[in-house]
């Protein structure tokens, strides 16, 4: 019976020993597989790749080197569609690779403003309830509590990632870390001036010795009241959004469509002349008024069209973006989004078109 126990007690270790080998394994194929895809990120410029560092740690985002080369890899095979859609519709090489070209450079900066985006998103959210924490926070200092205790006890789980750098920076306050350079380090990891300049006024309280819990209080009205006032703001100049919306996703791309569609039947109005002079002739009719046909080719012009809608997307979400935050950077989350509902609206109303008046011109 003992030797059974202890055979099955190896086959278990044994078993565990694979196991953990295998695992070492597939993480050490994962590593190599990461070594390749990170010489992507270490091509780019040391500017470029530090700034990149920077929207990283605002995102709260470690890996930035894998997470580039993989964010820019998924970019650069979605621009593959168009140019293989224009040489699919016959366009000249020339055009496809310059088109190419431009959206190869775009792919590098896809990236980048995914992590600005990221990095944004965390900051509203921290925004959102920083008014709530400092008044928590105020509130323990009234109770006689030191600033360490009252950071700690005012990070509630509802707070989110606000809680997990207040927590962080408390313990390192406790474990004997300068009051300064503990809040001062904490608000270099949240992208937001409202968070800076508080910590700042924090900061300067503390070395006075003076009321934080008055101090921390005012700051989280102001905020409060600054928030409503933009809120306001956004109300006032909703028109305006509406307006670039429609005139760039809606109006633009139906506009383009009725153009393809006027030169396509006017080109087949041509086509079916020329076979009625040429009928005229035969029978030896001669005609007073001859006509050149327009050399307009329907293929470069669709492509200028899909071109102009790109661009004019672009800057549609550029705007929006600087009128709603203030920044451009917000622009990626609207641009691509008004790029494929423009283009899928030129290729709705090109269809409906030649459904209801295509007839006409066979």
């Amino acid at each position: 019976m003992l030797k059974k126990i202890r055979k099955a007690k190896r086959r278990k270790e044994i078993e565990h020993i694979k196991r953990r080998i295998e695992n070492i394994e597939n993480e050490a194929k994962k590593n190599k597989f990461k070594e390749y895809l990170v010489y992507l990120y270490y091509l780019l410029p040391d500017s470029l790749r530090k700034k990149i560092k920077e929207e990283a740690n605002y995102a709260n985002i470690e890996e930035e080197d894998y997470y580039y080369s993989i964010v820019f890899i998924v970019s650069f095979l979605f621009s593959l569609i168009f140019p293989f859609y224009l040489i699919y519709v016959k366009i000249d090489v020339l055009y496809v690779l310059a088109i190419f070209f431009v959206l190869f450079i775009m792919s590098l900066f896809v990236p980048y403003f995914s992590l600005t985006m990221a990095s944004e998103s965390r900051r509203k959210m921290m925004e959102k309830y920083l008014p709530d924490f400092l008044i928590l926070t105020s509130s323990n200092i009234k109770s006689g509590l030191t600033i360490d205790r009252a950071l700690l006890f005012a990070s509630r789980k509802e707070f989110g990632e606000l809680s997990k750098i207040t927590k962080k920076t408390a313990y390192q306050i406790y474990s004997g870390k300068d009051v300064d350079d503990a809040l001062i380090e904490m608000s270099k990891k949240i992208k937001s001036q409202i968070f800076n300049k508080t910590i700042k006024l924090l900061v300067q309280g503390l070395r006075s010795g003076g009321n934080s819990a008055k101090l921390l209080e005012e700051a989280a009205n102001d905020i409060r009241n600054t928030e409503i006032l933009q809120k306001e703001i956004r109300g006032t100049v909703i028109t305006y959004i509406m307006f670039i919306f429609f005139a760039g996703v809606v109006a633009a791309p139906a506009l383009f469509a009725t153009s393809v569609f006027l030169i396509s039947s006017t080109t087949t109005m041509w086509k079916i002349d020329d076979t009625m002079q040429n009928m005229l002739q035969e029978y030896g009719v001669m005609s007073f008024i001859s006509m050149k046909k327009p050399q307009i080719d329907i293929a470069k012009f669709e492509l200028f069209a899909l071109v102009s809608l790109m661009i004019t997307t672009v800057f549609a979400g550029i705007l929006i973006s600087v009128i709603q935050s203030g920044t451009y950077k917000n622009a990626i989350k609207y641009s691509p989004f008004f790029m494929m509902l423009s283009i899928a609206i030129y290729y709705g109303v090109s269809l409906g078109l030649r459904n209801l008046f295509g007839s006409m011109l066979v």
